[in-house]
């Protein structure tokens, strides 16, 4: 066989291992690998990297894996080179041939494919890696949260709570947590909140403490975050918004710790 017609065999034997040669092709394929060694070579190298390719590549897209994955891609693959190879060889006004480069091209761009579809893969991953972590974070806040509700629950309760009643509610030291239980307060006039002060043990002036509204029905159970040891007075105002440095209105709840 001249150099020529070698050539052309090899670009058959290219389509042959892609697996889209016809049944005539494929015949005389196999009749001349049988004698070659040249072309024998050349599709046990071609093989077994289309096989790979177009398996790992239908996989990552679809999430199908074996023959039928590899034949899905074959059959999309081959469309796109027989319709590159028909016009150009419409342009020529020839037969229609099946170049080695056409086919090693579409097997660049399987490839291509594989490696967007495992970048889209780990981009998915650490997405889901970043839920976990928002999931686990929001956990650990429901955590807390309930436990400092059971210690909200035993300090009211607590037989040892010292309980200071005011206006609307009560005032509860324990230890070193205060807490405003209050009940049917009204609610503050738009633009305004409830603020608690603290009058530190010592201190001649109040300090700020945080600001609530009450719910619908006028309850709030608020802790405060000043130590009740070292408290000697807390007393609730109507404030700004956002809430003052310094009392703005009368108060219209005090206690004096003991």
């Amino acid at each position: 066989m001249n150099r020529e017609r070698h050539d052309a065999m090899l670009d058959d034997v290219a389509v042959y291992a892609l697996g889209a040669a016809s049944p005539a092709d494929a015949r005389r394929v196999r009749e001349h690998l049988a004698q070659c060694d040249d072309c024998r070579a050349e599709y046990a190298a071609l093989r077994p990297a289309v096989g790979l390719v177009a398996t790992s590549a239908e996989a990552c897209e679809s999430g199908q894996n074996g023959p039928h994955a590899s034949a899905l891609i074959k059959a999309r693959l081959m469309r796109a080179v027989r319709g590159d190879a028909a016009r150009s060889a419409s342009a020529r006004g020839a037969a229609i041939v099946w170049p080695a480069y056409l086919v090693a091209a579409a097997c660049i761009a399987i490839a291509l494919g594989t490696t967007v579809a495992n970048i889209s893969g780990g981009v998915r991953l650490k997405t889901a890696e970043a839920q976990l972590q928002t999931m686990q974070a929001d956990l650990d806040a429901d955590a807390r949260r309930l436990d400092e509700s059971r210690t909200t629950i035993a300090d009211l309760t607590g037989a040892d709570a010292k309980r200071y009643p005011v206006a609307n509610g009560t005032i509860v030291a324990r230890g070193e947590h205060i807490y405003l239980a209050m009940h049917d307060m009204p609610a503050p006039p738009k633009g305004r909140v409830y603020q608690a002060w603290t009058l530190p043990k010592g201190a001649k002036a109040m300090a700020p403490s945080v600001t609530f509204v009450p719910d619908a029905k006028g309850v709030a159970v608020v802790a405060l975050p000043q130590d009740a040891r070292a408290t000697s007075v807390v007393a609730i105002s109507v404030e700004p918004d956002g809430g003052s440095k310094a009392p703005t209105t009368k108060p219209i709840a005090v206690a004096t710790l003991n």
